[in-house]
């Protein structure tokens, strides 16, 4: 059976077009892949939201919580559902035992679920809101907007000026306003007026809502036309509910309230280098790519803020994922440069001889093009992990060809004069022990692959991706182009210094290795040794999720004892603003 070398020793226009086409693949295929921060990781969580306002959190635990923790937990394979009953509704957590689980299926699960027992819940319980735990919902792009004015009563202008503006973007999702809550319809009842008129607030209460529907009422078949019937008495403005009849007498809504729009009470107040803030969270679409999405957005924010409407309005940007992404992404690549540049400079170094080291050097590029193709069709994105994984595997990936090389070379001392045997003698010599190598470097990531999922494999699987297909590709170079191209190269002058570094270092190597083999018993002791030293640092060492680095950002959070108004913690935190700056 013929090696890898021999085939393209005797083929090599056919080796060619193959590593021509290789790199061409993976070149055009680096250009589509999406970029990312992270990569796109759904964890078995999902998160349910079921706003109850003006209640208690005693009410709120026996009508919305029980109720429906006890529907969720008929789901497969739930490990845990924790609930959290507030005043103003309820928040349910569900974990999922296995991690491998699809949480898109589970979310519609969950949600036949409340939907089973929307009946047993509150007549006035308007929605819920399934959030599944994705890195991918994550908002791409955080802006504030500073003004001397409020803007938490603004929402339309900021709805209408900006969100809506910014959603028609391609590749954007959605658009979540922060900080201003839409107006609602407020009918302040007169209760002298309503005795007066001898009406309940129940009673108002009841015809209220039944006034607001939009329901479906079937077909009716009039000859070969067919009719959707459908009722709708959804009111659309202030004047039609202020001329609602409310009694047989004609009494109107207006006869009775006062009738407004007003802003939402909200409970929550955002401040931004001292003043009022709101802002919105711009987020994608899971398929579209990161950079090119917010380079969109910007250029539509450069032209929403020449709005006149706007004017006066700071636009701060608090976080940014593609900023993030592509410098983390420039300081690798300059890193991976560094490291490549002192990886060829090290092997010229040993080899003394510039055609083999370029020669050598050919397989980095070559290997990252081909695993830059091999991850865009196995569904990879091109984050921090993945360009980790390019970066470590970089200084792997000349292992396999300067063993080839030094191999062949040896030969060629032997057979000058026959480089088609050096080569295939030379690479059939060292083919298994670099295969058993590669094989062995690709097996310590493989159970990241392929074993159980948890919070950490996940992430891990990225870099094992790309360390396991660059160790494939840097050992199908080193066993069929590094030979060809050899091949073809004039035999480097052989090198017969005595004096130098390399030469003492082959000496002392040579002395320490013979020393070792004639006293094998203390060579045993020293290992043992050196192994039980390294144990006490091992006991000793921290272990932690992630490091404790410093970083730019400062997180201070307040505990509040007792009952305080949103107005009297905001002018506390006016103090420590003003303390910090």
């Amino acid at each position: 059976m013929k090696t890898m070398a021999e085939l393209s020793l005797r083929r090599p226009i056919s080796a060619v077009m193959f590593y021509v086409s290789m790199v061409v693949i993976g070149l055009i295929a680096a250009v589509r892949l999406p970029l990312e921060q992270f990569p796109d990781i759904s964890f078995p969580f999902i998160f349910v939201q079921m706003p109850y306002p003006n209640s208690t959190p005693s009410e709120v635990e026996r009508v919305i919580s029980r109720p429906a923790e006890e529907a969720l937990s008929t789901v497969e394979g739930v490990k845990r559902i924790d609930s959290n009953s507030r005043t103003d509704g309820a928040d349910i957590f569900i974990q999922f035992a296995d991690m491998s689980r699809n949480i898109g299926i589970a979310a519609t699960q969950v949600r036949d679920r409340l939907d089973a027992i929307r009946r047993d819940l509150p007549s006035d319980f308007q929605r819920y809101v399934v959030f599944k735990a994705s890195l991918a919902d994550q908002p791409m792009l955080q802006i504030r907007f500073a003004s001397p004015k409020d803007l938490s009563s603004q929402y339309e202008m900021i709805r209408t000026h900006i969100a809506r503006r910014i959603e028609r973007v391609p590749g954007v999702a959605r658009v979540d306003i922060s900080g201003a809550q839409p107006p609602e319809v407020e009918i302040a009842i007169d209760p002298a007026r309503l005795s007066a008129h001898n009406l309940g607030l129940n009673e108002l209460a009841a015809q209220l809502r039944a006034v607001n529907f939009s329901v479906a009422g079937g077909e009716i078949d009039e000859g070969q036309r067919r009719l959707r019937v459908q009722p709708v008495g959804e009111i659309r403005d202030l004047d039609q509910l202020r001329n609602l009849v409310i009694n047989a007498g004609g009494l109107r809504l207006s006869d009775i309230a006062d009738i407004r729009l007003k802003p939402q009470r909200t409970q929550i107040m955002r401040r931004l280098d001292g003043t009022p803030a709101v802002g919105i969270d711009v987020l994608r679409e899971n398929d579209a790519n990161l950079v090119e999405v917010a380079r969109a957005v910007w250029a539509e924010v450069d032209s929403i803020q020449k709005d006149p409407a706007l004017q006066g309005i700071r636009f701060i940007t608090i976080g940014d994922q593609a900023e993030s992404v592509t410098s983390s992404i420039h300081e690798l690549v300059q890193a991976g440069w560094i490291g490549a540049g002192l990886s060829l400079l090290v092997l010229f170094y040993f080899l003394r001889h510039i055609p083999s080291t370029l020669m050598v050097s050919l397989a980095i590029p070559i290997c990252i093009v081909m695993t830059l193709g091999a991850m865009f069709f196995l569904g990879l994105t091109l984050n921090v992990l993945t360009m980790m994984g390019l970066l470590l595997g970089i200084g792997m990936l000349v292992d396999n060809a300067v063993v080839v090389v030094e191999s062949i070379y040896q030969y060629r001392e032997k057979y000058p004069d026959d480089p088609m045997r050096c080569a295939i003698e030379g690479t059939r010599a060292v083919q298994l022990a670099i295969s058993a190598g590669t094989l062995t470097s690709i097996i310590v990531f493989a159970p990241n692959i392929f074993g159980e999922r948890n919070e950490i494999s996940v992430y891990l699987a990225q870099i094992a991706y790309t360390i396991t297909i660059s160790l494939l590709c840097s050992w199908l170079v080193a066993v069929s182009l590094i030979p060809m191209i050899s091949a073809r190269l004039k035999t480097p002058p052989a090198i017969r210094a005595e004096h130098g570094f390399v030469p003492a270092l082959t000496r002392r190597y040579a002395g320490l290795l013979g020393w070792s083999l004639r006293h094998r018993g203390w060579s045993l002791i020293g290992i043992l040794l050196i192994f039980g030293v390294s144990l006490g640092p091992l006991i000793l060492m921290k272990t932690d999720m992630f490091p404790n680095e410093a970083s730019r950002e400062l997180n201070l959070n307040f505990n509040w004892k007792g009952s305080y108004t949103l107005p009297q913690m905001s002018d506390e935190i006016a103090k420590v603003e003003a303390f910090f700056q």
